[in-house]
């Protein structure tokens, strides 16, 4: 036991004094009677020099013990017990695809939950867990002391599968940060052991790896993709894999938008990889692929795919005639154009419109979405200074080299073009001598392409290059296509329209979120579950477009759920760094205050308790 303020014991000096008070006060009683003449008889005697006995009595021990736990208590003694070591745990759970397969009636998953929950009731005094999920990305869950442990389970019981592969050495890096300097600290990992096993070489704390599962067999669509040619024909290819000991012989359906379209029958070696191909008639937004593989784990079984899915681009051209631009525009596949004369156009139109392009003409304000500027004429919008021949040869800027590769724009005759100076947010791509030939830039919710050049009757427009780059400028301008599909787990960087103010994500188990859009900033939507995710967007109260994203959940990694690890405890190299249990002091003063208290009301009611027995 240790003392934080000792000098404070000089305050015991007050138990000989409560001796002396306790001799010195009179043990007289006074009693009622009839008469004091026998009283009177009785011979005095001299009582000067009796020697006076301290009686022992309940009251005097009463006090004695108060002041002495009061004295002891306003010294703050700390008690340090063996039991009361503080121990710190982080207990990592994988959370990849293979730990939903499901044996002895519940999934891999469930049992790592179960066994954390052991772990979290064993907590005592001024223990710690640390919750952290090893799923594709590691992340931390939770963490807290005994008296969080509802919490913590609570927070357990939320845990469900994330996705495809399992990043322990980014969970072990949560974990030792967080367990730095904090006493008795050991790490806990909850897996089926199908990955890997990663290298903990440098892990300076103890790590208890404990294996979920047994060897089980599984059949998985590892790989699924289907393209189009130009007769409309799907062509389409798959991968199957058997990880188990034994052949599997069973049907594999194809489904093209929810129709089937046929089945075959399979044949897989042990541990085999299958490759099979159809071509089947279009058109066709949709391809799944789904057979039962007779094993544990049935989310890799099934395989979707979006055969096109590049966002169709509806285009507003403003133009008196710009024949070669239609031309052009009209040969892009996915492309609906709409022209209306400069006199005839509003604002509004452009809402409903991914990309604007203004032929000689500048509305009064930016149209939203992509806007491309053809040959500007003078307006507020841009500061044009008149025309200047322009030179044969064109330089590209950095900025300009993503546009403009491979486009063989030398040997043209460009002519006249138009010379403006440039806001900030314009950046040239292409110079004409000192004059920006093409710029590119940003401004508020408008993507802005400007061609300082007029295309009425243009050698460009008689160039090869001409289509490629109404094609490329297009395309930029417009937000990108989505991935045919993706994996479970993964983190979709969404580029939504410039009009898009919310972006609403469906899960396919109907959960339905809604996020705000900056403009020209992308969305991060990590995807959890397999199926099909629609996703919408906003302008305000306008739904402006819709899509289908399939995930699947299938990998070649993590085909095989065969545990690659075993039950062990990994002791760390001894260093001076080491973190060992630490027995934590546990005050006492808080204890003795309130013992003197309920002494204090024992010694008052015996004291109530003699008094009314006196007055009887």
């Amino acid at each position: 036991m240790t003392l934080l303020v000792p000098l404070a014991l000089l305050s015991l000096l007050t138990l000989p004094i409560i001796v002396v008070l306790h001799m010195m006060q009179s043990r007289r009683r006074r009693v009622e009677v009839p008469s004091l003449l026998l009283w009177r008889q009785i011979p005095l005697q001299a009582t000067a020099h009796r020697r006076r006995r301290l009686r022992l009595t309940l009251l005097l021990f009463l006090h004695l013990l108060v002041a002495l736990l009061i004295g002891v208590a306003l010294a703050q003694p700390e008690i340090t017990l063996p039991w009361t070591s503080a121990r710190t745990w982080a207990i990592i759970i994988d959370t990849s695809t293979s730990m939903a397969l499901v044996e002895g009636g519940s999934s891999r998953l469930e049992r790592a939950r179960q066994r954390a929950a052991v772990l979290i009731r064993e907590m005592r005094g001024a223990d710690q867990v640390v919750l952290i999920g090893a799923g594709p990305r590691p992340r931390l869950i939770d963490r807290g002391h005994v008296a969080d442990s509802a919490r913590l389970l609570g927070a357990l019981n939320t845990l469900d599968i994330e996705g495809s592969g399992s990043d322990l050495v980014g969970a072990f890096t949560i974990a030792e940060t967080l367990l730095f300097d904090q006493p008795g600290a050991e790490i806990f990992v909850l897996t089926d052991g199908a990955l890997p096993p990663p290298n903990v070489s440098n892990i300076r704390f103890p790590i208890h790896i404990e294996v979920i599962g047994t060897e089980q067999p599984n059949r998985a669509v590892a790989t699924l993709a289907a393209r189009t040619d130009a007769a409309q024909a799907i062509h389409i290819y798959a991968r199957l894999v058997n990880a188990g000991n034994r052949l599997f012989r069973g049907p594999v359906q194809l489904w093209l938008d929810d129709q089937l379209q046929l089945t075959e029958q399979v044949s897989m070696q042990p541990g085999a990889v299958l490759e099979l191909s159809w071509t089947l008639p279009g058109p066709a937004q949709q391809v799944r692929l789904a057979f039962d593989g007779a094993d544990g784990l049935p989310l890799d079984d099934t395989a979707t795919v979006i055969v096109n899915n590049r966002r169709p681009i509806r285009v507003l051209l403003v133009a008196d005639d710009s024949p070669a631009l239609v031309r052009a525009l009209q040969a892009m596949p996915d492309v609906v154009v709409t022209a209306v004369t400069p006199a005839a156009y509003v604002a509004e139109q452009s809402t409903t419109a991914d990309v604007t392009i203004l032929v000689q003409t500048l509305p009064a304000r930016w149209p939203t979405g992509g806007v491309l500027v053809i040959n500007p004429p003078a307006g507020s919008l841009l500061d044009v200074r008149g025309t200047t021949t322009a030179i044969p040869s064109i330089t590209l800027t950095p900025a300009g080299e993503t546009l403009l590769r491979d486009v063989n724009l030398s040997g043209i005759d460009w002519g006249a073009i138009t010379v403006i100076e440039p806001p900030d947010w314009l950046t040239p791509l292409a110079f004409s001598g000192d004059h920006p030939l093409i710029l590119r830039g940003r401004v508020e919710r408008s993507e802005v392409a400007v061609w300082n050049v007029d295309l009425t009757d243009h050698p460009l427009t008689r160039r090869l290059a001409f289509p490629l780059l109404v094609a490329r400028t297009i395309r930029s301008l417009a937000p990108p296509p989505l991935p045919a599909a993706v994996i479970t787990g993964e983190t979709l960087l969404y580029q939504a329209d410039l009009r898009t103010t919310q972006l609403e994500i469906t899960a396919p188990d109907g959960k339905r979120d809604v996020f705000d859009v900056q403009p020209a900033l992308p969305v991060a939507i990590t995807l959890t579950q397999t199926g099909l995710f629609r996703i919408r967007e906003w302008a305000d109260d306008q739904a402006i477009h819709e899509a289908h994203l399939p995930v699947n959940a299938g990998t070649l990694a993590e085909a095989d759920p065969t545990p690659r690890m075993s039950n062990t405890t990994i002791s760390p190299a001894v260093t001076l760094t080491q973190t060992k249990p630490i027995a934590t002091p546990q005050p006492l003063w808080s204890w003795l205050i309130m013992m003197a208290i309920i002494i204090l009301v024992v010694e008052w009611l015996y004291i109530q308790r003699r008094s009314v027995q006196e007055v009887r």
